[in-house]
C-alpha cells in the first residue's frame, strides 16, 4: 500500500475552498513530491471553482495544465521527485468515496495514452463539526483500484 501525506497547509486551503463552493463539486489536480519509495506528499494542487455542479464535476484540462508547467517550472523540471500526482475533487453532499463514475474516469486516465504509470484519487469533503473528510485510492494501469493511506505531514 502507498501511502500519500497532506500537510495542514493543503488541507487548510482546500477547506477553504470547499467553504466557497458549499454545495457545488469543484477539484483539480494534485502535485507530490516523493518522499521515500511508496511515499508520497501533496505539494500543491490545482483549483477550478467553475466547473463543477451539485453531483458532478469534469475538470477543466487546460487550466490545469498550466498549472502543472508552472509547479514543473517551480521544482526545477525535478520529474523523479516532483510530478503529476492524480486528480482530487469534493463531494459536498455524497460520503468522500469515489463513485463508480470517479473510478471509470481514473482508469480510463491510466490506461489511455499519456503513459500516465498510476495516479491517485483524493476525495474530499468537510464533514460535522467543520473536520476535513477525505479518502484516497490508487489506479494503475491494467490492475483494480486499491486503497491509499493518507496521513498527515
Amino acid at each position: 500500500m502507498i501511502r500519500v501525506g497532506v500537510s495542514h497547509e493543503v488541507r487548510d486551503r482546500m477547506k477553504q475552498a470547499l467553504r466557497r463552493a458549499r454545495s457545488r463539486e469543484i477539484g483539480g489536480i494534485l502535485m507530490g513530491q516523493e518522499v521515500a519509495r511508496g511515499h508520497f506528499a501533496v505539494v500543491d494542487f490545482s483549483l477550478d471553482e467553475i466547473s463543477g455542479e451539485r453531483a458532478h464535476f469534469v475538470r477543466d484540462a487546460d487550466h490545469h495544465r498550466q498549472a502543472l508547467e508552472k509547479f514543473f517550472d517551480r521544482t526545477g523540471h525535478n520529474y523523479q521527485t516532483f510530478n503529476y500526482l492524480g486528480e482530487w475533487h469534493s463531494h459536498p453532499s455524497f460520503s468522500a468515496r469515489p463513485s463508480v463514475t470517479d473510478l471509470h474516469s481514473m482508469q480510463d486516465l491510466v490506461d489511455g495514452e499519456r503513459d500516465i504509470e498510476f495516479a491517485v484519487l483524493l476525495i474530499v469533503k468537510i464533514g460535522f463539526f467543520r473536520r476535513f473528510v477525505s479518502s484516497a485510492s490508487l489506479h494503475r494501469r491494467g490492475q483494480v483500484p486499491e486503497p491509499v493511506e493518507l496521513t498527515t505531514n
